[in-house]
């Protein structure tokens, strides 16, 4: 995609460049004008106030800069900010690509009309992984080898279902930002930001 519209520039430049004046010139600068548009983009983080005294010896500020993907549901009562609408549109893509090798995009639908509040965010985001997670498990011919059973390594091995999880079980995956994708003309797309 950057080769072409690289290309498109050059091309663009060079008959500008000769004066050439034709019909054709104002519609080459404007399609290279909608190639090189960038998208609106929006970041929404996750921080968790932390609630157990011994966790806040690590931890000054009383934050943690992340929220468990698997424990989400009972993480989400200390988390910051979680009534705050953070993303308007009711309707968005989201792209779950970590750990697979088959990535999916799912159109999240927010309950409220106002849009999605950074608590109803994370436990969408929570559903889908599970989800994802339990197809894999059910399509996968290699099945994943329990903890207790993994000897030489720790990490999750590659399973051979739907999305191809690899590297690392649910429990391993905490959320610490969105990133939100807005471009005229498009659905709103969200980038998770997984931490492992």
């Amino acid at each position: 995609m950057i080769k072409i519209c690289f290309k498109l520039i050059l091309l663009s430049v060079f008959l500008l460049g000769c004066g050439q004046k034709n019909e054709e010139t104002p519609q080459t600068i404007s399609t290279n004008e909608e190639l090189l548009e960038v998208s609106d983009k929006t970041e929404i983080f996750f921080e968790v106030k932390i609630a157990d005294p011994e966790e806040l010896k690590n931890s000054p500020d009383g934050i943690i800069p992340w929220i468990s993907i698997q424990d989400a549901d009972q993480e989400v009562n200390q988390l910051v900010g979680k009534n705050e609408i953070v993303v308007k549109e009711n309707r968005v893509d989201l792209t779950i690509d970590y750990p697979l090798d088959n990535p999916a995009t799912i159109e999240l639908r927010s309950d409220k009309k106002s849009g999605f509040t950074k608590s109803e965010l994370v436990l969408k985001v929570q559903k889908e992984y599970k989800r994802i997670y339990e197809e894999e498990e059910k399509t996968a011919k290699t099945k994943p080898i329990p903890i207790g059973d993994r000897k030489s390594i720790v990490n999750r091995n590659a399973t051979d279902g739907k999305y191809g999880v690899w590297g690392h079980d649910l429990s391993d995956l905490d959320l610490s930002e969105i990133i939100v994708h807005r471009k005229q003309g498009k659905k709103t797309r969200l980038e998770l930001y997984i931490e492992s």
